[in-house]
């Protein structure tokens, strides 16, 4: 039988709201997610806390005005032009006290007799008493920050002047202490080491999802399900620390440094160019743990080699790799035949007009297929081998519209499931979230989505960095941690569980790029019979 739609209440401050609200609400609207059946309007809406010091506000503005971003997440949009929408208005004026704001027992009665599920806050400031209680489902809020280290603000700010690798993004249940509620969504991104609006604009953007996704799931599961489900999102906080906007003395200091880390960095990467290595290594007793005795291949006159795949056919070992030409600027896929931890020279198997990357290989009755990252094409493309290796032509494009990367499939269960990276949105990063999807036949591109996607949100384990494997019954997933910066590590991840309904992981191993001085990172590891081949960067 059909599901009764939850009730919203949105709680907002005026009529124009950030893009990024706009087209959240928009979401939930145009999927019959919920009923967003009231619009809880501020009479006399307050900025929280004290004013911000001079300095600051004139650093937030040079931000903005230097580091310009395709799609602002901060623009204003009129809530009254969201398509479908159908709530009573209510207007509020909340008692006022230092940073909280408080309600008449009047105003909240009017509220009461709508019976909302959840209260949505886009504004007012720190909500405190009985409104709080009147939700079945609580009041949901973002926080713009990791609350295990960073309550209170400003949103993805002290990430990018402290050079903190990591900004979280938390959506939780309020309750009556600061940025202390029950959490019900986690994420985290790679910080924008320059930008602080960029940082931002990419987290907000990405965060929309996060309330769209908890009421799909409430659709799909059950309130009672959805519950138990949200248990994996807690933690003990290590912090009780709850950051405020810098004074003019301390904005100073802050500047500095962040304008030497600027320019330091932009230095280095302006007199060294990014150069990616291929390392190639015994596959002995499938140990990773000597990477000592790696040997490194010579990259090819004017470009770079990176995404190692190693197949094996008819008794000859085959190394494919993205081929990067600096002077084209853009990758193709070329490939090599191994012997004795020697590459003959990189020939040519495939090219197109846009970028390819990350050569995934795989038979299937008796043919061979690759699958390649052409994010820029905005689909999934899947290549047949006309001749083995070197001739390849277009079988099938999945996902058409779609910005896909680092596509990795596998065979279990008599079911083809496929582990890509996503971008959730124009605006946000195409490194943090991990989806999954599952078909019985290969070619059909009749994928159908896990109901946990994306399974993994989080830029330290998400994007795909090589084929599955195998041990001991276990399965183990090889991902990118791209947090420091792109490739910087890869983790080897764990798999708990894993089938149509249910996905999660933990990870076992960590593999840096230390085996030879100089080294910045590594994001792709693969195996055959007999080798190991990873990748890895330097400047």
């Amino acid at each position: 039988m059909p599901h009764t739609r939850l009730k919203l209440g949105i709680l907002i401050d005026h009529y124009t709201i950030p893009a990024w609200a706009w087209e959240m609400l928009s979401l939930i609207l145009k999927e019959d997610l919920a009923e967003i059946d009231l619009i809880l309007i501020n009479q006399s809406p307050k900025a929280s806390g004290t004013k911000s010091s001079f300095l600051y506000r004139v650093y937030s503005k040079l931000d903005r005005a230097f580091f310009k971003v395709n799609r602002n997440a901060f623009d204003r949009k009129d809530i009254r032009e969201l398509p479908g929408l159908n709530a009573e208005l209510i207007r509020l004026k909340p008692i006022q006290k230092k940073y909280s704001d408080w309600f008449e027992s009047s105003e909240l009665t009017r509220i009461i007799e709508r019976k909302p599920d959840i209260l949505i806050r886009l504004g007012f400031r720190i909500l405190k008493g009985d409104i709080l209680k009147i939700p079945a489902l609580g009041v949901w809020s973002f926080h713009h920050g990791d609350n295990l280290v960073n309550r209170g603000g400003p949103p993805c700010f002290w990430e990018v002047l402290k050079g903190w690798e990591t900004t979280g993004s938390v959506l939780q249940i309020l309750s009556e202490k600061l940025d202390d509620g029950k959490v019900i969504y986690r994420s985290w991104s790679r910080t924008d080491p320059l930008s602080v609006h960029r940082n931002a604009n990419k987290v907000y953007w990405k965060s929309l999802y996060f309330i769209p996704r908890n009421l799909e799931r409430i659709n799909q599961v059950g309130i009672a399900q959805w519950k138990v489900e949200c248990e994996k999102w807690e933690a003990n906080s290590t912090n009780d620390v709850t950051l405020k906007p810098p004074g003019n003395l301390e904005m100073v200091g802050l500047g500095l440094s962040h304008l030497a880390k600027t320019l330091k960095r932009k230095i280095k990467e302006n007199l060294n160019k990014e150069v990616w290595q291929i390392w190639l290594g015994s596959n002995a007793g499938n140990s990773i743990a000597d990477l000592k005795s790696l040997k490194l291949l010579p990259n090819p006159k004017g470009s770079y080699l990176a995404d190692p795949f190693l197949v094996e056919e008819q008794g000859a070992t085959y190394l494919f790799v993205e081929q990067f030409d600096y002077a084209k600027r853009k990758g193709f896929i070329s490939f090599a035949r191994l012997t004795k931890r020697k590459a003959f020279e990189f020939e040519l198997a495939l090219e197109e007009d846009f970028h390819l990357s990350y050569p995934f290989l795989f038979k299937e009755d008796g043919k061979w297929y690759m699958l390649v990252e052409s994010s820029s094409s905005k689909s999934l493309r899947l290549y047949v081998a006309n001749e083995f290796p070197s001739k390849w032509k277009l079988a099938k494009t999945w996902f058409e519209g779609k910005e896909m990367y680092d596509p990795t499939i596998v065979k279990k269960d008599g079911l083809f499931w496929l582990f890509v990276n996503e971008k959730p949105h124009s605006g946000a990063s195409s490194f943090d979230e991990l989806c999954l999807y599952y078909s019985e036949d290969l070619l059909t591109g009749d994928w159908i989505s896990h109901p946990l996607n994306p399974i993994v949100s989080d830029v330290r384990s998400s994007r795909p960095a090589g084929n599955l494997f195998i041990e001991n019954g276990t399965w183990f997933r090889p991902a990118q941690d791209s947090a420091k910066h792109y490739g910087h590590h890869i983790r080897i991840q764990k798999i708990v569980f894993w089938d149509k309904e249910n996905y999660s992981e933990q990870t076992f191993k960590i593999i840096s790029a230390d085996w030879s001085p100089g080294l910045m990172g590594t994001h792709t590891i693969n195996f055959s019979k007999n080798w190991l081949v990873l990748d890895s960067f330097k400047r």
